[in-house]
């Protein structure tokens, strides 16, 4: 199992987890302080599956871009498990808090929310890097909470803030799969793009 500790470390998966569970615990313990609701609603779950996803995007590498694409090992393979098992953790640990009063809800919200958003974030790693995947669902998050935006029966509203739809809006739901679906195919084939071998040089 050393292997694996070394490949967990290499790519910051301990920090980007202790982030993860850090920016969820925070915004459950405060959320009842704030609100007077219980539930929290879509625009706190989105903002805080955008924060997890960011973290996870710094994992989608590792520190030899070299070494992640070499055909020596199943790195297709290990690239949608890494991606897939990040999903699984984010949906699981927002769905802990359903056993307690102030609880991330519905689960629907949750899912698409996450796989869509992990999917842009996969998506940027592939397009830009790691060390830039943060962009695209950090500026999809801001637009589609902003005070104006809100569920709609329009499509293009339903599409471009398809984070804070309701968990049955039919193009919601196919936007975020689509995101996901794409960023899961693109990031499992390609990996992220070679950086500059002085990028990756260890400090001398």
């Amino acid at each position: 199992m050393r292997w694996l500790g070394l490949h967990l470390r290499a790519r910051r998966v301990p920090m980007a987890a202790a982030v993860v569970v850090g920016v969820i615990a925070l915004i459950w313990v405060s959320w009842p302080v704030f609100s007077d609701g219980q539930t929290i609603n879509t625009r706190m779950i989105s903002v805080t599956v955008m924060l997890a996803v960011v973290a996870i995007g710094t994992t989608l590498s590792g520190a030899d871009d070299a070494l992640d694409h070499t055909a020596a090992v199943s790195w297709p393979t290990r690239r949608a498990a890494h991606l897939l098992l990040c999903a699984a953790a984010v949906i699981g640990l927002l769905l802990v808090t359903t056993l307690t009063d102030a609880r991330f809800e519905p689960l629907g919200v949750v899912a698409r929310n996450t796989a869509g958003l992990l999917g842009l974030t996969a998506l940027g790693a592939v397009l830009l890097g790691a060390t830039l995947s943060w962009i695209a669902p950090l500026v999809w998050t801001i637009f589609a909470i902003m005070p104006w935006m809100g569920p709609s029966e329009q499509l293009r509203m339903q599409v471009s803030a398809w984070l804070i739809q309701p968990a049955e809006t039919t193009a919601a739901t196919v936007c975020a799969t689509a995101l996901a679906l794409a960023g899961l195919v693109a990031y499992t084939v390609r990996g992220c793009p070679l950086r500059p071998a002085a990028e990756t040089m260890p400090n001398r």
